[in-house]
Formats: C-alpha cells, structure tokens, sequence
C-alpha cells in the first residue's frame, strides 16, 4: 500500500475507533452534576436544518422562476407560453 491510502485508512480506523456521537446527555456519576447533551449533537442538526432552508429555497427559486417567465410570456401578448398536454385536450 501507499503511503496515502495508509495514512487515510489509520484516520478512517481513528475516526471509527473514537467517541460515539451519543443522543441522550452524558452521564455523570457525581450525584450534584447535571446531565449534558453532546455539544456535536445539537452542531450536527443545526447543520440539517441549514441544509433544509438551502435545499426549501433552491426549490422556491425555481417554482418562482417558472412562475415569472410564464407571466412574462403571457403579458407579452403570447398565446403559447404554457406547454398543452395532447392527451388532456379534446379526445374521446
């Protein structure tokens, strides 16, 4: 093996090989102590929620996107501005 896939395969085995990633609080076995929940566990879901709000907005884009080139084709005067299903017009 390479030096390279070496070096990335003992990370790999270390990151593996650490903390588990716990969703309940720590337990503490001094009585007075409260229990903490894992700092990582509440970075981790403000990092979905991120990712949802980016994901949500680059859907509204697109949905408004759409939205205001067919307006803009039919304030134009156009009469062909939204695709026609053949199957929906007419037909026995």
């Amino acid at each position: 093996m390479s030096f390279g896939v070496l070096s990335s395969l003992q990370t790999l085995a270390a990151l593996l090989a650490g903390p588990r990633l716990s969703l309940l609080p720590h337990r503490t076995d001094e009585p007075g102590n409260r229990r903490v929940p894992d700092p990582r566990w509440l970075a981790l879901t403000g990092l979905l929620i991120a990712l949802l709000l980016v994901l949500g907005g680059m859907f509204l884009i697109r949905k408004l996107g759409r939205a205001a080139r067919l307006q803009d084709c039919v304030m134009s005067g156009r009469t062909d501005c939204a695709p026609i299903d053949p199957r929906s017009v007419g037909g026995s």
